[in-house]
Order: C-alpha cells, then structure tokens, then sequence
C-alpha cells in the first residue's frame, strides 16, 4: 500500500508543484503556500517564481452539500486542494493549517472529510473559534474553544490523528481532544470559505498554508514545528526553504534622468540590473552579495519621458537564480506636459483591496502614486510579516511599474522597516519632490512637535514654501488637519468633536499662508473633500482644498451624524484618487472599488 501512496503524491506534484519532501514524519509529505497569488492583467505580468493559487483548486460548490455546523454565512467557495486516500486517512496522520486573520469582520472556513456525499469530520474556524466534530454512529461528537493567535494576527493548528484518537494543537500546544475514532473511510477531503462579510477576499487571503504529515506527530515534533513557522513569519519570510523574492522589485524616486529600484531576497545575494530603451536590453548595473537582504539601486543618466524597460537576476551565495519578468517605467517628463498621478492610503491589512486598487489603477497608466501613510497596520520592527506577507503582496504589482511616493502613519512610526524600504524618505521620513511643474511636501505627522510653530518640519517647510516658484504646490501627510470623521478627534455621537487634529493647527496656518494648492491626508478610513478654506472659513478664492483619501485597505470608519461646514463630500468605502494636471487645470477624481465616480473637482489657475 505505501507504494501506491506514494505513486499518488507523486501524481498529484505534477498538477500542482507543491514542495514536495520524502521525510516521515517529521517534515510534510505534501505542502502549499499561498503568496503572491494575484498580478496585473494582460500582458502586465510581474511575479516571480512558483506560486500556487488556491483559487486553482476551487471546485462546483454544488459537490458538497453539507450542512454548516452553525456558521450563519453563505458558503463563498468550495476548494479540493487534494484526494482523500481512503489508507491515507485512515491511518496515522496529521494535517496542518496556518491562517492569517486581519480583518475585523467574521471570516473562517472548514475542512470537511466525507464518505461519499456525507460529512464525517468538520473542523471549523470562525469568528474566533475552533471547533473539531466527528461522526459517533448517527450522532455528532464536537470539542471547540475560543482561537488562540499569535503575533495579534496568526493561527497555527495541527489536527494529529494516530488511529484511535484526535488531538488539535493550536500554537505548538494541546488545546483539545476527541477520544474517538472519527476518520472512518473518508472519501474526500474538502476546504470550505465563509468571506462574505469581507468584499473581494478569497480564501488564499485568510488561509496561507496547509501541509499534509504521513504518521502522527508526537508533541515535541509539533511544538518544533510551530516554533519554525513562527520564525519564519519574524522574519518575513515567504516559504521556508526556497531562494525567492520578498519584496519588489519596485520603483520610487523617479526623477527627469534617474530612477531607485527596490528589492529585497530571501537571503543576501548577488543582483544584476539590465535595462534600456528596448528589448533586448543592452545595459546592466551590477550589486555583489552582501550580509544585507533589502537593497536599492539608483539609476542615472536617464532621458526626461522615455520609457524603459528593466529586469531584476539575484543569484544566492549557493548559485540559485530568480528572473523577473522584463517590467517597465517611464522617468519624470518635460515640465510643460500634462501628467496624472494616483492616490492611496491606508492600505494596512487586506492585500486583496490593495490589490484590487492596483488592477484599477493601472488601468489608468499614472504616472506615479503618492501614498499617505499606514502602509501597514503596524509594521513596526517585530511586525515585518505586514511588510512582506500584507503590503507588497497587495501592492507590489503596481509599484513594480509605477513609481510610489510615500510618507509614514502611525502604523509605520518607529520607521524601522519603512526607512529600510525607502532610502530616499531621509532619517525622519520628510523629504520633497517635483514632478512637472508642481511640488510635493512629503511629513511625517508622528512628529507633531516638529510640525508645530518653530519645530523642524515646520521651519523646513515653511523656508521651503517661501522659495518655491512650482506653479502646483501640494502638502502630503497623514494625521488629518479637517475631517468629517466620527469619533478620532471627539465622540460626536456623545458631544462636539475637534473635526480635525487641532495639534496640526500651527500648520494649517502655515500652509494656508502659502497659497498651497492641496492637502493629501489619510488617517481617517473614509473619504472627504472639503470646500476651500482659508483662516477657519470657507474661501472659494483663496482657500486650501483638503482632501482625505484613507480607503485603500484599513477598517473601515465612519462620519460624524451632522455635515461638517468644511465638508463639500463625503464617502464611507473603499476608494482611490486620481489628480490630472494639464498647464493651468486640475481635476481630482475619487472612485469606489466598482470603478464608479464618487467625487470631481476642478481647479483652474489665472494664467
């Protein structure tokens, strides 16, 4: 019988290159990840390397009817990720899980053993909790307790079945137990999602791996495991052994004659950077191996509008390759050409918005994005997971050919990991840049001392503005100056709020001194336009627009019960912005995850 176990897996391998190892049973004799599950369309390909789809494996939810064990949510999807070999499961074995909750709504799924068309295990997690049920003749057996997490977010079970009895072990530990032998003559295995309080998630989103042991693992071999998984996730790592991409490579600072690529590899390695004007491509920058694993390369002497092609080859200290796709930028152009550029904020825990934003961005073609803090939810120096498994998994796609443009929020404060993903931010995360005939003030409003009267962004900013003959002038910051926001400033269900961060004060003084054009904020997960304003009033001809833009990814919030004077719109969802400059013309244009117009603006200059 091992024999045609064996067969089978080697089979099942050539469908679905999962990693494959031969190690009983220590070690998964079947094994998926699910990363890097989404690109841009068409002919916009830029993912590198194995990846697999859990989306591949989904099947007729019609195959399986069984009844939920008490989840009040339609079934979003239906997957078969492999057989249920009738020897396989009835002897000794374990099955692991690895979920990744962040999302505040209820989510879970369930792994569903059956005999024909009839249920016989459900193990289910929902809505924090785990529950395990079994078939004891006619009647339903169930053990359950509230789930347990680790690192705030995580979930890492292992059901271990060693012929008689079921065991389930949550974080390396016994957690609970069904003294029965509930896996009689299981005929499939199926994997069942409940997403629908979370729009555009899939069930990739939530469950990241699942592995397949041949024997029972005793408990020292499953809490050693937890251990390796959740080193791993410290360390950001994508898959545990396999040379691969965690980041990028992706575009910032771009200039009329200079673009910065970033990556960064599993492990240090050597980089080889070809690029030109067309394919095949004839130039090449060379970075040798180092103890470093992010890295950064500027290149130089470009030409002003001109697209170019560009390739990323690492090669690891022990000769293993990654080739990325041929991607693509175009530098900075000529100052009298019009120009588009995207807006994002707050893109923090769900990939899947991110993503989806990305696809409808680049359907636009910007050429280039600013993004107005909270990359992540809290990516702070124990948190890189958010970094390499939430923020470039959403994202990545679209800043592998669009350049970004950042500041840091609060979720990114300690800097530690954004510095290191942007070079260009300098030590504190406040810089400037120009594109075309305008100019971008880039903050960090973590500082707020600094952006107070006399503090040191203020006094750069205000000498800045002072100097500045850029026609457009735009301030990027993330904490909200105006907002119609429910209660972050105030409960306004209780009483009056503050409609703003009244620690930004000092600064909105400064900046509606200044004849400034715009202010792009995130914060705040919703979306709000003010009218123009000017010393505490609204001023169609002299005043500063704000505009609050928070909807990329983050829970969403909500508004205060009263319209705000300030506010000229407001939205609760998902959105993204776009903002054309074409000479003396600006027209903003806010859009829902359905492509739909929420919100236009138009803003003309005296010539």
């Amino acid at each position: 019988m091992m024999a045609i176990v064996i067969f089978w897996f080697t089979l099942i391998t050539q469908v679905f290159t999962p990693h494959l190892t031969v190690d009983p049973p220590q070690k998964p004799v079947v094994e998926f990840w699910f990363w890097n599950q989404t690109d841009l369309p068409r002919n916009a390909k830029t993912r590198t390397g194995k990846f697999k789809k859990l989306e591949d494996l989904r099947v007729d939810q019609q195959i399986l009817k069984a009844p939920s064990t008490g989840i009040n949510q339609p079934v979003s999807g239906v997957y078969k990720p492999f057989d249920a070999s009738k020897d396989f499961f009835t002897s000794p074995f374990a099955i692991e899980f690895l979920m990744l909750d962040h999302v505040n709504q209820p989510i879970g799924m369930e792994a569903i053993w059956t005999d024909d068309s009839s249920p016989q295990v459900i193990f289910e997690i929902y809505d924090n909790k785990i529950q395990l049920n079994g078939k004891q003749g006619e009647n339903w057996i169930s053990t359950s307790q509230p789930a347990d997490y680790f690192k705030k977010y995580w979930t890492h079970i292992i059901i271990n079945f060693d012929g008689i009895k079921s065991t389930v072990f949550v974080q390396g530990k016994k957690a609970m137990e069904l003294d029965y032998n509930i896996f009689k003559n299981p005929s499939n295995f199926y994997l069942r999602s409940f997403l629908e309080n979370e729009p555009y998630m899939q069930l990739q989103d939530f469950l990241k791996q699942i592995a397949i042991y041949q024997g029972a693992l005793d408990a020292a071999m499953i809490k050693e495991r937890f251990d390796k998984i959740e080193s791993q996730i410290d360390l950001g790592k994508l898959f545990p052994e396999d040379f691969h991409l965690m980041a990028g490579p992706y575009l910032s600072h771009i200039q009329e004659d200079a673009v910065q690529i970033v990556w960064e590899a599993e492990e240090s390695s050597k980089a080889t950077i070809y690029f030109g004007e067309k394919i095949p491509l004839e130039e090449k920058r060379i970075i040798p191996s180092n103890e470093t694993t992010i890295h950064s390369i500027e290149l130089t002497g470009l030409k002003p509008g001109t697209t170019y092609y560009y390739q990323v080859e690492l090669e690891s200290n022990q000769g293993e390759k990654i080739i990325t796709p041929v991607l693509t930028f175009q530098t900075v152009k000529a100052k009298n050409e019009p120009f588009m550029f995207g807006i994002i904020s707050d893109t923090e825990s769900r990939p899947h918005i991110n993503h989806k934003v990305g696809e409808m961005l680049w359907d636009e073609r910007p050429d280039f994005l600013i993004h107005l803090g909270d990359l992540t939810d809290g990516g702070k120096k124990d948190h890189k997971f958010e970094w390499t498994m939430e923020y470039f998994q959403g994202i990545g796609p679209l800043t592998s050919r669009i350049p970004i443009a950042t500041v840091p929020g609060n979720g990114d404060a300690d800097l530690f990991w954004y510095s290191q993903y942007h070079p260009h931010t300098g030590e504190k995360g406040y810089y400037r840049f120009d594109y075309g005939e305008a100019s971008f003030w880039m903050l960090n409003s973590n500082l707020k001392k600094e952006l107070q009267v006399g503090g040191e962004q203020y006094n750069w900013l205000e000498e800045e503005l002072n100097i500045s003959s850029s026609k457009w002038k735009f301030v990027v910051l993330h904490h909200a100056p105006y907002t119609s926001d429910e209660d972050d400033y105030g409960d306004t269900w209780a009483g009056p709020g503050n409609q703003g961060d009244k620690q930004l004060k000092g600064l909105v003084d400064l900046i509606e001194s200044q004849q400034v054009d715009m202010v792009f904020y995130g914060h705040l997960h919703t979306y709000m336009r003010s009218h123009p304003i000017k010393g505490g009033k609204v001023d169609v001809e002299n005043g500063v627009t704000y505009i609050q833009a928070g909807g990329t990814g983050g829970n969403l919030e909500d508004n205060a019960p009263t319209r705000t004077w300030f506010a000229a719109k407001n939205f609760r969802g998902f959105h993204y912005c776009t903002v054309q400059v074409v000479g003396e013309k600006l027209e903003l244009r806010t859009y829902d995850l359905n492509g739909s117009l929420i919100d236009f603006c138009q803003v003309e200059k005296d010539e």
